[in-house]
């Protein structure tokens, strides 16, 4: 059992009902992990379910040969691997790793299934995170299918800007997982957006210096 005032903290559990609260607090448990550690593998299992305490993880998919797709970092109050749970054959659908020493908070399959029947409100938190969670990959295939790749990169470095900071920077192999190339490419466009005074780097920041530049450049469709 864990203190019912932590999750009220967390933004993606605001809107349950205090009686809610009180039963996921009842069921649930904290959990530290280390950084680097796969807190969930694809493929596997979902036995569990996770919200972000503290901490940074990245969400990714990898192909036979190896290849990785990033489909997301995400911050403390992040809902992780519900999807899973609730799918038919209840297999993690992507993997996630910690980028920095996180706190978790754990269900068990089993008391999930208990809160989804017994509480409606928790159940429409779900529905919420899910519609979120297609319209997030439905933009990304739309990014992926229908944008070159250099307008992929603006527009990726146009949404780093937005967010607030985040521990440890992307690296070149990162942004090349997450928009759909290889860091070869990814290496030559920044290069040509430093010499077009688009942008600014000091090791792994990236400034912005031309804004508007770059968002003509990210929507520029094409193969």
């Amino acid at each position: 059992m864990i203190n019912r005032e932590i999750l009220q903290n967390l933004e993606s559990l605001k809107s349950l009902k205090p009686a809610t609260l009180q039963a996921i607090a009842e069921r649930a448990f904290l959990r530290e992990v280390h950084a680097g550690v796969s807190l969930v593998i694809e493929g596997l299992p979902a036995d569990y379910s996770y919200f972000l305490l503290s901490g940074h993880v990245r969400v990714l998919r990898i192909n036979q040969e190896g290849r990785q797709q990033v489909l997301a970092r995400l911050t403390p109050g992040a809902p992780l691997n519900v999807i899973s749970l609730l799918k038919t054959e209840r297999l993690n659908h992507a993997s996630i790793e910690t980028i920095t020493p996180v706190q978790v908070i754990v269900l068990g399959a089993g008391q999930f299934d208990t809160l989804v029947g017994a509480f409606p409100d928790f159940s429409r938190l779900l529905l919420n995170i899910f519609a979120d969670r297609i319209s997030q990959m439905v933009d990304l295939a739309a990014n992926l299918s229908l944008y070159t790749v250099r307008a992929r990169l603006a527009r990726f470095l146009i949404e780093l800007a937005d967010q607030p900071h985040q521990p440890g920077g992307w690296t070149q192999d990162e942004i090349a997982a997450h928009i759909g190339t290889v860091r070869d490419v990814v290496g030559r466009l920044l290069r040509q957006f430093e010499g077009e005074g688009l942008i600014a780097r000091d090791r792994q920041q990236i400034s912005l210096l031309d804004r508007n530049r770059l968002l003509a450049e990210s929507e520029q469709q094409g193969l």
